[in-house]
């Protein structure tokens, strides 16, 4: 119970894809990605930064919390990769918004804002932090191999942000990783250095689709329900379902292994395919903006990733 979330925030890119763009530099066409995944069009960053969308969605999620951002006592940033190898996106941000506080990032790929929930309840619940600013943002857009079609057509990019202040609001959480390092991954960039003898690798996204949506499902209802019970709650306590925007598929087959009511999750991923660690932020800030909650309601988030990460949390919506 050592947290709420006080506040929430998103900024997405201008430019817009559609399927039908897609189409004109791969062998794809709407109905194939729509019909195997939901999506019919997503974010790409083009002249923006991370750095200023993120602090754009970090504003909101300020302002919306009523708090300054002298407030702020602690920075988390979940993401893959952000503008810079070093500072971080979190301290890059940070700046931006003239906070002066700890700041670091959580790379746990798709899973990463929800390990930040993790850390931000550790934090808070030792007294170390009161006010915690999680940020989210991803820039795919940079990562994939653009000619491959099996990934070009998933990915989205944005930046998301929530202020977690001390109260109650947390019910439960959990995080895990089954270590995998081939079904999922980004090689790194190799350097120039004279005296490696490795070959350098092409630095794009790689991924086994049908070993990750097999992983997904099974880690996707292990998560729920691990959540749930640390939660003391069933499925129909729960008024919303917030999943990771993956694919549609995996998230229908969540909804019928759980007899879950088509109105009680919710999704976006027809407008933004897969913004990794930003989906699941982006999706809440939406509907809180939109008036979807109400007070007392309780939300269950889960999210899967590379790594392979899963993780899940219960709040209750306390604004």
């Amino acid at each position: 119970m050592s947290f709420y979330i006080a506040g929430t925030g998103s900024a997405l890119p201008e430019k817009v894809i559609s399927n039908d763009d897609l189409g004109k530099i791969v062998e794809t066409n709407d109905e194939w990605i729509r019909t195997r995944t939901g999506i019919r069009n997503r974010r790409v960053i083009t002249n923006e930064t991370l750095t200023g969308l993120t602090a754009n969605a970090a504003r909101a999620a300020i302002a919306d919390a009523g708090i300054d951002a002298g407030a702020i006592d602690l920075v988390l940033c979940a993401t893959m990769r952000g503008d810079m190898v070093t500072p971080s996106q979190a301290c890059l941000t940070a700046e931006e918004l003239g906070v002066v506080a700890p700041c670091f990032d959580i790379n746990a790929a798709c899973s990463a804002m929800l390990y930040c929930l993790e850390i931000a309840d550790s934090f808070i619940s030792a007294g170390k932090a009161s006010t915690v600013l999680v940020l989210a943002c991803e820039a795919m857009s940079k990562q994939i191999d653009w000619s491959d079609r099996s990934t070009c057509v998933l990915f989205g990019d944005g930046a998301a942000a929530m202020v977690l202040k001390k109260g109650e609001g947390l019910l439960g959480q959990t995080m895990v990783c089954v270590p995998n390092g081939k079904t999922i991954f980004t090689p790194a960039y190799d350097g120039e250095s004279p005296f490696s003898t490795v070959e350098k690798r092409k630095t794009a996204l790689n991924m086994d689709g049908k070993e990750t949506y097999k992983f997904a499902v099974n880690v996707m209802m292990a998560q729920m329900e691990a959540a749930l019970e640390k939660s003391g709650l069933g499925i129909d306590d729960i008024d919303y379902i917030l999943p990771h925007q993956a694919n549609i598929r995996i998230i229908d087959a969540a909804k019928k292994r759980f007899g879950i009511p088509d109105e009680k999750v919710l999704t976006n991923i027809d407008a933004y395919g897969n913004m990794s660690a930003t989906s699941i932020p982006v999706l809440l800030d939406e509907n809180a903006r939109a008036g979807k909650f109400r007070k007392g309601d309780k939300l269950l988030m889960v999210a899967f990733g590379a790594g392979m990460t899963a993780a899940a949390a219960v709040v209750v919506w306390n604004k």
